[in-house]
């Protein structure tokens, strides 16, 4: 029998009372929260680095894991990222759950209608952001038409009283955006995309699908922009549609448990899918694009899609975008009775759309070869801005550390979350003055942003009005060559300087400002020759320069076609966006990626494993330690071993079989619950799959102190074990393994030798130390060399000296 494994049939006693290799090994937090995701905690890989690492093809794999570290240790170790669990997407029912029958599979009908809810909410939010958004910036530059109004006569003097109450306005707004982030939700800072898609891809980030979040990140965006900063508010909107969905989720939770229905097995897929819809909604109210906003979410969103899911996208991205459109239909009426707007009813071409329609999109085939030119220059600038902000963003987090966080989620405010917001303060004063002198050089005294040419207008104006002015100017108003470079460099620093900033910023509209800029300085420069427009060639650059900085593709010739309400014109940002994708991965990853893996060091399973895993055995990676509980437990034993572990799952074992897997909550419910429900009784009673989840439901237990009723009782836990789980032969590829666990959404897989015997276990961890580790270069070190950090032995002749000793 395997070393350690407990005995089936007859309940063991203390003697089996061993550690214990969780099946799934996260960290489980007590805290109850009403967070969504506050209900998972930290992932713990177990790792001993061997001092005696074989070397296959020049490299060398990790061997054999035998002491059980937390997750705690493993991110201190490796640098990854500490809040971090893993969720399994994969059916596991129960054996009551099986033999009622009654679980439903999902929600059925109550799914559809809480999704086109999720898009209805997501495009209001969209529809208020946009409306505060106007009055904000409205404000401010009314106050600076006043200031010019006052002062305009009084020559220097003037011209520092405007420059006070321009750079004062935009810092007091980016200070309301800094708080916001800073002191009460800083997950709300940036975008929140690379964070939404390591949530739908199986890593669950704490406090990334909450209230607190969502308010800061509305809120925070409507300041930010309006500031002056070089930021979007597509890519929160992305995140707060996410929100919506998660929310939407909880909700439809609560109306199963108060009406009394039966909660459905597949709860982690239906919630994955719900967070999925929030933010396809999210991008198809902020661009009115709901075909691309379903392409975006199958390119940069979940690992796993079926037609299912992308019909349950489609619904709450058309929602979605009807409820934007319509509001943006109810401003085309001159009456300010909102009933007879409403009756207009104006739909279709005649609402415009985000980018306005061209008139003209005439292009040459000649001019084709220069099209994919554009997108290598794309590709280019994207890596060099993925490069300098992945510098700047390691100086930040040298300088700055994570913020902390109390029991209930609150943010304890120290040191460093002032200097993140001083940071906004210097960031954005610095950024206000450089955009205030440029134009004004040009002028000499106080101006209004009326009075600045169309070239000028670009430092002041916001980034989406901006956008449409570099695409949508005729040939008669050419912008001045000279301005439109120095504008160029400019907004790139900013945007650089600003991605990464403690303030939600989205990185679309200002890398496709930078790139219309790009492109419009190449077709003015072609205009003599060519028969496009300066601004067609803006359309593209703006394409290239995105794609080649976030590695966007599909998606973003989709959006970009349908808020310019052209198709037309697809062949040349089809072109433009691949050639700007693979110019950009020659040298490393997209913006998104680069912060999810390199810089927060979350661990995701990327598309594509290193081809080293195929000559790599599974058994060389795995934690070879699997101990768990018995089909039937004295309380006691489960009660002490829960106490000492922080795992969130465990293997039942049969004679080093395993025969079924249960999760701590079902241990918790039936430890804390298990005298209500009769488990305790003489003849026990099996509680139910539905009275169970409707617990859960409501609240995640904690481990409560043993009663003296379970004091010398027997659990049975077969009634509450789940046989779905996944094996594979200890023999097989770790190449196969990673594939199962991206395809499949696994959060962990049993490895079991010719006789069926569980020999170890994988999980997401384990794959993501072999990925980084096969991209390390190996030194030939002695392995007396090797040195022990935070209880691990680290072998010296491997990377992991270099590279994981934090």
């Amino acid at each position: 029998m395997e070393t350690g494994a407990c005995t089936s049939g007859a309940a063991p006693d203390v003697s089996c009372d061993r550690e214990l290799r969780s099946c799934d090994t996260a960290e489980y937090d007590t805290e109850s929260s009403e967070e969504l995701d506050s209900d998972d905690a930290n992932d713990g890989d177990h790792f001993d680095f061997s001092a005696e690492a074989s070397t296959m093809n020049g490299w060398s794999p990790t061997l054999h894991k035998s002491r059980h570290m937390t997750y705690q240790e493993w991110a201190d170790a490796t640098r990854k990222a500490p809040a971090t669990e893993s969720e399994s997407f994969c059916v596991s029912t129960t054996m009551q759950s099986r033999t009622t029958g009654d679980a439903p599979l999902n929600h059925k009908l109550c799914t559809w209608s809480m999704l086109a809810l999720i898009g209805s909410a997501t495009g209001l939010l969209a529809v208020c952001v946009d409306k505060g958004l106007e009055v904000v910036y409205e404000l401010r530059m009314t106050l600076n038409e006043r200031v010019v109004e006052s002062w305009s006569d009084s020559g220097v003097v003037g011209l520092l009283v405007q420059y006070a109450s321009f750079s004062a306005a935009c810092m007091f707004l980016a200070s309301m955006a800094g708080a916001l982030v800073c002191f009460a939700a800083p997950l709300a800072a940036g975008s929140g995309i690379p964070e939404i898609k390591c949530y739908l891809n199986g890593v669950l980030l704490r406090r990334v699908v909450t209230k607190k979040t969502l308010v800061a990140k509305a809120v925070g965006i409507v300041f930010s922009v309006a500031a002056g900063l070089p930021v979007g508010k597509e890519g929160p909107m992305i995140h707060s549609g996410s929100v919506v969905g998660g929310l939407g989720c909880r909700m439809l939770a609560n109306i199963v448990n108060r009406f009394g229905m039966e909660h459905p097995l597949a709860l982690a897929r239906e919630r994955r899918d719900f967070v999925a819809a929030g933010a396809t909604a999210g991008v198809a109210a902020a661009f009115g694009s709901p075909m691309g906003a379903c392409l975006f979410a199958i390119e940069e969103g979940s690992s796993y899609m079926n037609p299912g899911i992308l019909l349950k996208l489609f619904v709450a991205s058309c929602t979605a975008a009807f409820v934007s459109r319509f509001f943006a239909s109810l401003a085309l009426h001159s009456s300010s009775n909102i009933f007879v707007r409403m009756q207009a009813g104006n739909m279709g071409t005649v609402v415009p759309v985000f980018l306005e329609r061209f008139e003209r999109m005439e292009y040459t085939v000649w001019e084709f070869p220069m099209f994919i030119i554009m997108g290598v220059l794309g590709g280019l600038c994207g890596a060099l801005f993925c490069f300098c902000n992945k510098k700047l963003t390691q100086q930040r987090k040298k300088w700055m550390q994570a913020p902390k966080f109390g029991k209930k989620g609150k943010v304890i405010v120290g040191k460093n979350d002032f200097f993140r917001f001083l940071e906004v303060l210097f960031v954005t004063f610095l950024l206000s003055s450089v955009f205030f002198w440029v134009p004004i050089s040009q002028h000499g005294k106080p101006v209004s942003i009326h009075d600045l040419s169309g070239t000028e207008k670009l430092f002041w104006s916001t980034g989406t009005a901006s956008l449409r002015s570099l695409l949508h100017s005729p040939r008669e108003e050419d912008f001045d060559m000279g301005m439109l470079i120095i504008f160029f460099c400019i907004h790139m620093t900013a945007t650089c300087l600003t991605y990464g900033l403690s303030v939600p910023s989205g990185l679309f509209v200002p890398s496709l400002l930078g790139g219309a800029a790009m492109g419009r300085i190449i077709g003015q420069t072609l205009e003599p020759y060519v028969t496009a427009d300066p601004g067609i060639y803006a359309l593209v650059g703006a394409t290239a320069m995105l794609s080649g900085a976030a590695r966007i593709t599909i998606s973003l010739a989709m959006i970009l076609m349908e808020v310019t309400g052209n198709s037309q014109f697809s062949l040349p940002i089809f072109a433009a966006a691949m050639f700007a994708r693979w110019t950009g991965n020659y040298f490393g990853r997209g913006i998104y990626d680069l912060h999810i893996i390199e810089l927060k060091r979350v661990p995701l399973l990327e598309h594509d494993p290193e081809k080293e895993l195929l000559h790599i055995p599974a058994r060389e990676i795995m934690a070879s330690d699997v101990l768990g509980f018995a089909e039937v437990e004295f309380a006691q034993h489960l009660h002490r071993k829960l106490q000492s572990s922080t795992h969130y799952g465990f293997p039942i074992l049969r004679h080093s079989r395993a025969v079924g897997y249960i999760t701590r909550d079902a241990l918790h419910f039936l430890l804390n619950s298990g005298h209500a429900h009769g488990i305790f009784d003489h003849e026990p009673k099996v509680a139910t799959w539905n009275t169970m989840m409707r617990q859960l439901a409501r609240k995640r237990p904690g481990l409560e102190p043993l009663s003296s009723a379970a004091l010398g009782k027997r659990i049975d836990l077969r009634p509450y074990m789940t046989k779905d789980f996944h094996t594979m032969s200890e023999n097989a590829s770790a190449f196969s393994c990673y594939m199962l666990f991206r395809q499949l959404g696994l959060r962990h897989l049993f490895l079991n030798n010719c006789e069926g015997e569980i020999t170890g276990i994988i999980t997401r961890k384990d794959l993501i130390m072999m990925d980084d580790l096969s991209k390390e270069e190996t030194a030939e070190v002695s392995p007396q060399q090797g040195d022990e950090r935070d209880g691990l032995m680290v072998s010296s002749t491997s990377s992991l000296a270099a590279g994981y000793q934090g």
